[in-house]
């Protein structure tokens, strides 16, 4: 915009200029002409073609010399791009001198040359505004980073926790429990036939108390972390939205991987939640042969249409560091709702 009001005031004054020496004869066509040349110079990105534009002119002077007085035009534009070089149209403004067109050219170089420190300044602000969002984009992906590490760190020390506990209850009450059914086991073998009924019953009752222990025990050590259970958990939480969820995964899989689809449901739910209409969310977790598939689509209607927003989302670049962490990959798009498909690949986490 700043370049059309310049070259416009340009053109202005050189129409003055032009139409006071020259009053009886006609420029429209020297005037088109340059109109044209200086159009072309802003337009055309190939220099070959725009050092050729200046030679024209030049040419051009010798078969018409009242292309002179629309010099400042052309100077515009070659003072920053041809340099020293431009020098070279000082004759043809020497050869008819006309001090209001010598003006008008030093007014133009003037103009072309603070335009060009504008523009420079203004790519560098937005190479600096470019770096800056980057460095935020990084800052906040890494304490995004640091609060998984900090609630995967809280799962790690309730799980030991959890183990600590389940080892001393088998060290300690299952063996005692153990001891005292083989020592009623042993009473019974030398009591007489009327203790032997209570006898039995207290034996029964010691190992139906060593079997709980043994099944709180084993689910102490299992019970790292449920998938399902944590998902569901998630879903209910939310009572705007409609859940489906489909979850395919009998096989036991290891603690990173679980958190980390969690991670992903969990980010798409709050993404559904906080940017979407949405009043239904499905929700297909599968275990296929070589991979697994989770799906969640919703019915929502708004959408950012900024992709290089959407793309630089904290929440869809660590889902695709999760995709990479497994060698999967991760495919959103949005038709009659926003979905998001992960692939995570068995057996190839990094």
């Amino acid at each position: 915009m700043r370049r059309f009001l310049e070259k416009s005031i340009i053109i202005l004054l050189c129409i003055y200029n032009a139409y006071r020496v020259n009053s009886t004869k006609d420029l429209v066509l020297t005037f088109l002409v340059s109109l044209i040349f200086s159009t072309l110079l802003d337009l055309l990105h190939d220099k070959r073609f725009r050092i050729a534009i200046y030679a024209l002119f030049f040419i051009i002077y010798f078969f018409n010399d009242l292309i002179v007085f629309f010099l400042p035009l052309i100077l515009y534009n070659s003072v920053i791009e041809l340099k020293a070089y431009s020098l070279l149209y000082l004759p043809l403004i020497l050869i008819d001198v006309s001090p209001l067109n010598i003006l008008i050219s030093m007014i133009s170089i003037y103009l072309s040359i603070k335009t060009d420190e504008y523009n420079r300044v203004i790519e560098d602000s937005k190479i600096t505004r470019d770096e800056l969002r980057e460095d935020t984009l990084s800052l906040r992906r890494y304490n995004e980073q640091l609060r998984i590490d900090k609630e995967k760190n809280i799962q790690i020390a309730i799980l030991t926790e959890r183990n600590r506990i389940a080892r001393e209850l088998h060290d300690s009450i299952g063996h005692a429990i153990s001891s005292s059914i083989l020592q009623v086991e042993a009473l019974k073998i030398i009591s007489n036939n009327k203790n032997q009924k209570s006898l039995s019953l207290l034996q029964n009752t010691l190992q139906n108390g060593m079997n709980d222990i043994r099944k709180s025990i084993h689910n102490l050590y299992n019970e790292s972390f449920d998938l399902k259970a944590k998902i569901q958990n998630l879903c209910d939480e939310i009572h705007s939205i409609n859940f489906k969820l489909d979850y395919r995964i009998d096989n036991e899989i290891d603690y990173d991987l679980k958190y980390d689809i969690f991670s992903v449901v969990r980010e798409a739910v709050t993404n559904s939640v906080k940017h979407s209409d949405a009043n239904e969310v499905k929700i297909s977790i599968l275990n296929q042969v070589k991979f697994y598939s989770i799906l969640i689509e919703d019915n929502g209607t708004l959408f950012d249409k900024d992709i290089d927003a959407l793309n630089n989302g904290i929440g869809l670049i660590s889902m695709k560091e999760i995709a990479n962490k497994y060698n999967g990959f991760l495919k959103y798009e949005y038709d009659k709702g926003f979905k998001i498909r992960l692939v995570l690949m068995k057996g190839d986490a990094k």
